[in-house]
């Protein structure tokens, strides 16, 4: 990194483009839904805490942590029912929320599918949306299909209008995935390949090409 911060300086390499696939993530709908249920039951303990605080400042002496009817009562006093909320944001498609869960939109996150036909409908479950954000912007930057996005992106599948560039499908052999793959093998056909592996006690040579595997680096030798 501290050898790439010198050439960006030196003008021998361009910045990193934020709009690349590389420096982005997808978010799966089940991951914004466990968000969602994550700080809404935080929010109902909150109230129940603030509850019991309550109680503690008015009558100090009705409060008994021992007591299972306390607590009941405790919790009808405040509002349990995050299953209402989890309908509301998955009908109307809006975010209500007190923190923002660190995303740039509070709204559309949710859409009807479309049955026209058969592969209509299921083109809905390969869409990738690049973000409400972002079609506001007067920039076309965010909309360009880069040459690293191809093979994983369709260059073809996108709508006319707004939602150019944003709302892309995924290509037919390229899948999102969960789970931490098994790449042990990577590093032994890398060596096959030609790339040494590099050492804190050894400095590359300024022919040598730097190449990241996760927490490995190694050095591809030009010459």
């Amino acid at each position: 990194m501290i050898r790439k911060l010198y050439a960006l300086v030196s003008g021998e390499c361009v910045a990193d483009n934020p709009d690349a696939p590389q420096h982005q993530e997808v978010l799966l709908g089940g991951h914004l839904y466990t968000m969602i249920i994550k700080e809404k039951i935080y929010d109902w303990l909150q109230a129940v805490k603030m509850q019991v605080r309550t109680d503690l400042r008015i009558n100090p002496a009705k409060v008994d942590f021992f007591n299972n009817t306390y607590f009941q009562n405790a919790y009808r006093k405040v509002n349990s029912d995050i299953g209402s909320k989890l309908s509301y944001f998955l009908a109307t498609g809006n975010l209500v929320s007190k923190t923002g869960l660190d995303l740039q939109q509070f709204s559309g996150f949710t859409i009807v599918a479309e049955k026209l036909n058969f592969f209509r409908y299921l083109a809905h479950f390969r869409c990738i949306h690049r973000g409400a954000f972002f079609a506001e912007l007067k920039t076309t930057s965010v909309r360009k299909l880069l040459p690293e996005a191809w093979g994983f992106l369709c260059p073809v599948h996108t709508p006319d209008g707004s939602p150019c560039g944003l709302l892309n499908h995924l290509a037919h052999k390229c899948k999102v995935i969960n789970e931490p793959l098994d790449v042990k093998t990577i590093p032994r056909l890398l060596a096959s390949l030609g790339i040494s592996q590099s050492f804190l006690h050894t400095i590359g040579r300024p022919g040598d090409n730097v190449v990241m595997l996760d927490e490995l680096e190694g050095l591809e030798s030009e010459w």
